[in-house]
């Protein structure tokens, strides 16, 4: 075999054997990726299984008939695709560790070559340089990518707590939405037999016609109302599913509940200086953005180490005229014409601009939990007038109740009281709704639950399918 043609083939082996790992294709079928959406249910068993695994949620039977904000939470946790973009995300955070970690390769170079006559001597030279990182390079790198990575653990948190208060948001407003439009149909049912009173009394010239009028106008006016309410149950329907990453029609047929959702924690019960303290030492913003800044430090280590050059050591190896020649040699690059100071101002501006970002979002964790207590405090406060008015509604509506027993009044007064008193029941329905809301805002000033016994904010990390996003295939 002629010498050029045996060097081809050794340089053909050596790069096949420096390749181990393969491409592997991984095509995306966009109406594929539809069809999952659509086909997703709450009974499926994979979701059973992952929530017991990675939830600890434990139940006898399968599917749940009841879901509450826990068990739709997980689901959540689930199927919602923003948390699939944050593992995502994070797995390719992960992977930069890796690659930070790596050394680099050594260099070979072979010179096979032929003197021409009269000597017709052949030339061989053979050098190897192996490279060497100086002043502790690789090692702000790994610690750079590792900060990075914990802040992209962290957006994951951050981006389940999002989840959560989205399902706690759609949640709440659907069973509002729902006892709202059941209210009205109670309303309507009694207000119908307000103005068939009111027209008798009419027809027999006891009342004015104005009266009439009214009453047909707010007999109209409930019947709107209804239909508007309805509406709303529908949209609220969706918005839950859309929260939780399903179809609407996943949610059809799921009895849906909240226990404590009438009884909202005391404004004494919520001291507002710990509050505000957990706000600013815990929320997860502010742990990922003191990572990033952590990581801003690491690289603006690594442009300082990089004023030092590395070096590169080299034996060498040489063949001519029958002769051998062998070689140490020693590069480096002369740190003359700059010494790194641009990316050194860089990463200096870089590191201020984290500290500052740092200082920003504490800043409005301060301010969003301060509304946040303002809120849920006047919230509260027209919660319990709304209780008062009810509960003197109600002693009105029972006294009138007994006075008609006793022959003392007649049906008109009652349903007149009862009117009054379905009105009050409407208005304390939407304080309690706005003292939810409140605390849904509060929830997300301190990103973590209120009620320690509900879903913690820190959600399962395992994604639905096991994946592997930090290796190829051999």
């Amino acid at each position: 075999m002629k010498p050029i043609a045996m060097w081809a083939l050794l340089a053909a082996v050596f790069l096949a054997g420096c390749a181990p790992y393969k491409y592997h294709a991984a095509p995306i079928s966009p109406a594929a990726l539809a069809s999952s959406l659509y086909n997703r249910s709450l009974d499926d068993p994979d979701l059973r299984s992952w929530m017991n695994q990675n939830g600890g949620f434990q139940t006898p039977v399968w599917p749940l008939k009841t879901w509450d904000l826990d068990s739709l939470t997980l689901a959540a946790y689930y199927f919602n695709p923003d948390l699939d973009v944050a593992r995502a995300n994070a797995a390719s955070a992960e992977a930069a560790i890796q690659t930070a970690a790596m050394k680099p390769n050594p260099t070979v170079s072979v010179g096979p070559g032929y003197q021409s006559p009269p000597a017709s001597q052949p030339i061989m030279a053979f050098d190897f340089s192996l490279p060497i990182e100086t002043a502790g390079k690789r090692g702000y790198r790994i610690a750079n990518a590792t900060h990075l990575s914990q802040a992209s653990r962290l957006q994951i948190a951050q981006t389940a707590w999002v989840v959560r208060s989205r399902v706690r948001l759609a949640l709440a407003d659907h069973l509002y939405a729902k006892r709202t439009a059941d209210l009205l149909l109670e309303q309507e049912s009694l207000q119908t037999k307000y103005a068939q009173m009111i027209e008798t009394r009419f027809r027999a010239g006891e009342i004015a016609l104005p009266q009439v009028t009214t009453a047909r106008i707010e007999l109209t006016s409930l019947r709107q109302a209804i239909r508007t309410a309805e509406g709303q149950v529908n949209t609220t329907h969706a918005a839950l599913a859309a929260a939780i990453g399903i179809p609407d029609s996943a949610l059809d047929g799921k009895n849906l509940t909240w226990p404590d959702l009438d009884h909202p924690p005391a404004v004494a019960l919520l001291p507002s200086q710990a509050i505000r303290e957990a706000a600013v030492r815990n929320r997860l913003d502010v742990q990922r953005a003191l990572e990033q800044y952590e990581a801003a430090q690491s690289a603006l280590q690594l442009q300082i180490a990089r004023q030092y050059p590395d070096i590169d050591l080299g034996p060498g190896y040489a063949y001519e005229e029958a002769s051998h020649f062998i070689s140490l040699n020693l590069s480096s690059v002369l740190p003359i014409r700059n010494h790194n100071q641009g990316p050194i101002a860089e990463a200096e501006a870089q590191r201020k601009v984290a500290g500052a970002r740092l200082l920003a979002i504490q800043s409005t964790v301060i301010s969003d939990t301060n509304n946040a207590l303002a809120q849920y405090a006047a919230a509260d406060a027209a919660l319990q007038q709304s209780k008062q008015s009810v509960s003197q509604l109600e002693e009105q509506q029972q006294a009138a109740t007994r006075l008609l027993q006793s022959g003392e009044t007649e049906q008109f007064t009652v349903i007149a009281a009862k009117l009054q008193t379905a009105a009050a029941e409407g208005a304390e329905l939407n304080a309690l709704h706005q003292a939810q809301l409140a605390l849904g805002l509060l929830e997300d000033a301190l990103q973590r639950p209120i009620d320690p016994g509900t879903t913690p904010a820190f959600p399962p990390i395992a994604p639905r399918q096991q994946l592997s996003f930090t290796r190829s295939h051999r």
